[in-house]
C-alpha cells in the first residue's frame, strides 16, 4: 500500500515545516488548532494514505447530520500543506496522530523534507499543567540548535522521560537529516477544556516570531479575553475553586511537584457546563 501522495508543489525556497498534529502531547488541542489556522487556504503537497497510517476504531471517520440526513463523512487525514505568510514558504504537517507505521512515516519524512529542502522545522505542542488561567500562557521549547533561539524563548532544561508523541518521534527523524528544530510547548491549566485561546494566540505568536512574519491572530486574542471574563465569573461564585486557582503559578517548572489535591478537569468542567446553560437560560447567577 502506498503510504503517501506527493501532489504537484508550487516552487519554493528554503521552507520552514511547521508541524503540530492532534493527539498525545496536544493539551486542549491548542497545538492543532494552531496547525490547522494556519494552514487553513493552504494547497496540500504530500497526502499521507489513511488505510495505512490510522486504526479507525481510535481515529474514527467524523460523521455530520441534519434533518435526519447524513451531510459529510471527514476521514483522519494527516497531510503537508503549502502556505505563503508574508511571502515566506511554510510546509504545515497538520491532522491527526497516526496509529501505525511510524518508522516509515520517520523515513518518509527524512526524504520529503531533503525533496523539499526544508531549511528548520518548528514543532507545537501543548501540555496540561497545575497553571491558572490568564492571557499570556506560558511556552517553553526544546531545540536541537541553540542558534534557533529567540529573545523570549525559555528552554527546557530539566532532564524528564515521558511517553513520546508521534510528533516528537517524528521531528527526531527529521533532525537526524541534519535538519534544525525548535519546539514549543504551552502549558494549558488542567481545568479548562477545548478550545484555549491563550495557548493558540502564544503558539501562534512563537511561529510568527520563526517566520519572521505578522500574523493576524486578532480573532483569537478576542476570544481568549472572553474566555478568561468566563472563567472568572465562574471563580467569581465558586470560593473554593477561585482560592485553589489563586494558589497555583502562571507557569509550572519541570522540578515542581504536582499537588495531591488537584481537582480533575471533569469536576471544573461541569461547572463550566452548567454555568453555560444557565447563562443561556438567561440566569448566569443562579
Amino acid at each position: 500500500m502506498t503510504l503517501y501522495t506527493l501532489h504537484a508543489p508550487p516552487p519554493m525556497t528554503d521552507p520552514v515545516m511547521v508541524m503540530g498534529l492532534a493527539g498525545w502531547g496536544d493539551a486542549a488541542s491548542a497545538a492543532s488548532d494552531a496547525a490547522d489556522w494556519l494552514a487553513e487556504d493552504g494547497l496540500p503537497v504530500v497526502s499521507f494514505e489513511p488505510d495505512a497510517i490510522f486504526d479507525y476504531r481510535s481515529n474514527r471517520p467524523v460523521l455530520r447530520l441534519s434533518g435526519g440526513e447524513l451531510r459529510s463523512l471527514t476521514w483522519p487525514r494527516m497531510e503537508m500543506v503549502h502556505i505563503r505568510p508574508g511571502g515566506i514558504d511554510v510546509l504545515v504537517l497538520v491532522g491527526n496522530e497516526p496509529d501505525y507505521a511510524w518508522s516509515a512515516i520517520c523515513d518518509a519524512l527524512g526524504d520529503l523534507v531533503q525533496h523539499f529542502n526544508v531549511a528548520k522545522l518548528v514543532t507545537l505542542g501543548s501540555v496540561p499543567a497545575p497553571v491558572r488561567h490568564g492571557l499570556d500562557a506560558a511556552v517553553f521549547c526544546t531545540s536541537s540548535d541553540p542558534r534557533l533561539l529567540l529573545p523570549g524563548d525559555e528552554m527546557l532544561m530539566d532532564e524528564i522521560v515521558v511517553p513520546a508523541s508521534a510528533g516528537t518521534v517524528f521531528r527526531s527523524a527529521i533532525e537526524e537529516v541534519e535538519v534544525p528544530s525548535i519546539g514549543y510547548w504551552a502549558q494549558v491549566p488542567q481545568y479548562v477544556g477545548r478550545p484555549y485561546s491563550p495557548a493558540i494566540t502564544a503558539l501562534l505568536g512563537k511561529t510568527a516570531h520563526q517566520l519572521d512574519v505578522v500574523l493576524d491572530v486578532s480573532s483569537f486574542t478576542e476570544d481568549a479575553i472572553d474566555q478568561i471574563s468566563r472563567l472568572d465569573e465562574i471563580l467569581e461564585r465558586r470560593e473554593d475553586a477561585r482560592e485553589f486557582v489563586e494558589g497555583l503559578e502562571t507557569s509550572f517548572g519541570t522540578t515542581s511537584t504536582f499537588p495531591d489535591d488537584l481537582p480533575t478537569a471533569d469536576e471544573i468542567a461541569d461547572e463550566v457546563t452548567r454555568y453555560l446553560r444557565e447563562a443561556e437560560n438567561g440566569d448566569p447567577s443562579s
